[in-house]
């Protein structure tokens, strides 16, 4: 809203050797709306309280895939699955893309309804229908919290060489505090470190791809089974993953923006910073795993970087996973809401920071990739499915823009989330979890789950959609009933 003008402002001619204060009043009008807390919930964001463009998509999606996660994940390219380091860049370049090229749809789905991404799954899914993925949604976004804190909480104990209970204290707290605040200050945060965190990793950039064998090639003995075609699928299949988790939040962080802000250019901005940020963090890890395998980000002092390069590297990987699982964290407080747990916004972000630092607490003491990894896999593998119910219903099936009404407890896109979830069940391959008889005959199958899952829900989908005309089943209550009213 525009700010009405003081007498002195209004008469500049009186002070020629004063400077304009317009730029001065704007940046500072938006640090204040930035460090405000945010006071809504999951209800629709007002036409009025509407604000930001397409650019910030950028910045929060760049920023973060900056971290160790992807580092991690491209290096089980080469360290894990037998990868040259050419190969896996291809691989890596391809999976990116497709989950790039998801949480760029999936962002397109705030501005034209204003509201969060699963409060709009109650239109495909109903009501109850859609209770079941904002649950799944909340403890993934808790193990991922989990996660991200022991890894933060590694590199601020090498940094500062305290403890792991202090280290692990300063990252949680950190990350709980960014998501009270809320959308303004994650995003003000996110376009701030955007500029910090490639400065930063620029730096062991160029000393870790020196060091590198960029020249290696396919190592058959680590892939076993997989052989070259698996461990490539395999490899796009873990980056698309990796991003796919993210998708599930990105109406999150559009909601507010104007409901004429454009759809190609949000996509075109979210899906090009979550790409680079993934390409190059994910490519330097597998730089990084022809020489090394870093199993936490400690292991890059004794392992591959020296003195300075380390310090430095030790401070961007504490900065990023602090900046990144504070997504976690909002997110997942909104999907708590979702599922129909009545309480406020901040309240509901201090579950998942309690849930999600006892869970990552616990793990800090052991191994925690064990502990976690196929975890949070199983959380995973229901986001292809719903991905494409969710694409189905906007683009094939037409529905109307926000929730479903009180009426619709399930609707067709629930049936077909279920039926692509046990299509993909035979490909699943989980050693010490799920191995599905597919994945077990023919290994290099087992990349193909989410695919399976995918396009199998969106074919039933749409196919439902087109018999039942994009309605979700009805309920036994009066159909007059009024849209449900979301509070926070």
């Amino acid at each position: 809203m525009t700010q009405p003008q003081t007498q002195n402002q209004s008469q500049p001619q009186n002070h020629p050797h004063t400077p304009p204060r317009t730029h001065t009043n704007r940046l500072v009008r938006v640090l204040r709306n930035a460090t405000a807390v945010e006071t809504s919930g999951i209800e629709p964001i007002a036409a009025d309280a509407r604000s930001g463009g397409p650019g910030s998509s950028f910045t929060l999606w760049f920023s973060s895939n900056v971290q160790f996660s992807s580092l991690s994940s491209g290096m089980l390219a080469t360290a894990a699955f037998g990868l040259g380091w050419v190969q896996a860049l291809l691989a890596i370049m391809l999976g990116s893309a497709v989950g790039a090229a998801a949480i760029g749809a999936m962002s397109t789905f705030g501005p034209r309804s204003g509201v969060g991404l699963l409060v709009q799954t109650k239109g495909p899914l109903g009501r109850i229908g859609a209770a079941v993925p904002a649950v799944l949604v909340f403890f993934k976004a808790c193990a991922w919290f989990a996660v991200n804190s022991v890894l933060g909480a590694f590199a601020v104990q090498t940094l500062l060489g305290t403890g792991f209970g202090p280290a692990f204290a300063i990252v949680t707290v950190s990350q709980v505090a960014i998501a009270l605040v809320g959308y303004g200050f994650i995003h003000l945060v996110q376009k701030t470190m955007a500029v910090v965190l490639p400065l930063l990793f620029i730096v062991v950039s160029a000393y870790a791809l020196t060091k590198s064998d960029l020249g290696s090639a396919f190592d058959a003995d680590r892939a076993g089974a997989l052989g070259f075609g698996g461990a490539f699928a395999l490899t796009i299949a873990v980056q698309a993953a990796r991003a796919l988790s993210f998708s599930s939040y990105a109406a999150d962080y559009t909601r507010y923006m104007p409901v004429d802000t454009s759809p190609r250019r949000l996509f075109t901005y979210a899906f090009t910073g979550t790409w680079l940020g993934s390409v190059w963090i994910a490519g330097l890890g597998a730089a990084i795993g022809t020489i090394a395998f870093i199993g936490t980000p400690t292991d890059l002092v004794g392992q591959v970087l020296p003195g300075l390069f380390a310090t430095v590297t030790m401070l961007a990987l504490g900065i990023s996973t602090i900046t990144s699982s504070c997504l976690d964290c909002y997110s997942g407080a909104l999907a708590w809401l979702i599922a129909g747990v009545r309480m406020r916004r901040w309240q509901a972000v201090l579950v998942v920071g309690a849930l999600g630092g006892t869970l990552g607490w616990l793990a800090g003491q052991g191994d925690y990739w064990k502990s976690f990894e196929n975890f949070l896999i199983l959380l995973g593998n229901w986001i292809a499915p719903w991905l494409a119910v969710m694409l189905v219903d906007r683009y094939l099936a037409r529905r109307p823009a926000g929730p479903a009404g009180p009426g619709a407890r399930f609707g067709p896109g629930f049936l077909s989330w279920l039926l692509g979830l046990a299509a993909a069940v035979p490909f699943m391959s989980q050693p010490g979890i799920l191995v599905g008889p597919i994945a077990k005959a023919h290994p290099p199958l087992g990349a193909a789950a989410a695919a399976v899952a995918f396009l199998t829900a969106g074919l039933i989908h749409y196919a439902l959609t087109r018999r039942t005309g994009g309605r979700a089943l009805p309920a036994a209550q009066d159909p007059s009933h009024p849209t449900e009213e979301i509070t926070a």
